[in-house]
């Protein structure tokens, strides 16, 4: 699994291979994906693991599997980084150019920011801090600030990140990929200044998400501090 580096699991090393594989194009919509059995002899691996690879692909959209018959490739998922989103009606459709990112606060470098709810063992060196907007047709979904060192991401701050998947950006030019890490959610009622950011009214309903999101790089972690409006569209995510 030369493609990607790093300590993962083994089903995560192969979920990343077959993930890489299928957004560069190499297997057609509509295609078969190498059957469990030939994953297993291909990659050395258990069935447990294959399989447990194939329904984390499957969970996010990048193929369906059907008994008898295989997994079969689908379009890519719309989706939001490590979250993806849908409408709350299952008759609402939903585009990649329905999803928009504005970037408030562009990387810049600073000592790690005092606003986080966790925070990293050693606060030594600098950090990049963020700050960006998520909306779907023209709504605010969510309102993230971001803080990561800066010693693992060279030249981050000349990255673009408007309309791109800042996961994105971390996995295909640093090769930073998230194994899982802690979060802690909560419902909370908007004040200044958020309902400015947001431009939502005072007290609206909003999820709050606070995470420290680990990697494989042992001292590159990534504290997220996320602000989420559910009213009309439904985030889900895996972490």
């Amino acid at each position: 699994m030369s493609e990607v580096s790093g300590r993962l699991p083994h089903y995560q090393h192969l979920y990343e291979t077959l993930r890489q594989q299928l957004v560069k194009g190499v297997y057609e919509i509509g295609s078969l994906l190498p059957s469990e059995k030939e994953l297993q002899q291909t990659y050395k691996l258990t069935q447990p693991t294959v399989r447990q690879a194939l329904s984390m692909l499957a969970e996010e959209g990048f193929i369906k599997k059907y008994q008898g018959k295989g997994s079969v490739v689908q379009p890519l998922p719309i989706g939001l980084g490590m979250l993806s989103i849908k409408p709350h009606h299952p008759n609402h459709t939903l585009k990649e150019e329905d999803i928009r990112t504005e970037i408030l606060k562009k990387p810049q470098l600073m000592p790690f920011p005092e606003h986080f709810l966790f925070t990293p063992p050693n606060t030594a060196g600098a950090f990049y801090y963020l700050e960006r907007l998520r909306r779907v047709n023209e709504e605010v979904i969510f309102y993230e600030r971001l803080a990561f060192p800066s010693a693992e991401v060279p030249d981050f701050h000349k990255q673009k990140l408007e309309n791109r998947s800042l996961f994105g950006v971390f996995r295909n030019r640093y090769n930073v990929i998230v194994k899982g890490g802690e979060e802690k959610v909560w419902a909370t009622a908007a004040q200044a200044p958020l309902t400015t950011i947001m431009g939502i009214a005072e007290n609206t309903p909003v999820l709050r998400l606070e995470k420290c999101i680990e990697t494989n790089r042992p001292h590159f972690t990534i504290y997220s501090s996320l602000y989420a409006c559910t009213g009309t569209y439904l985030l889900k995510g895996r972490f």
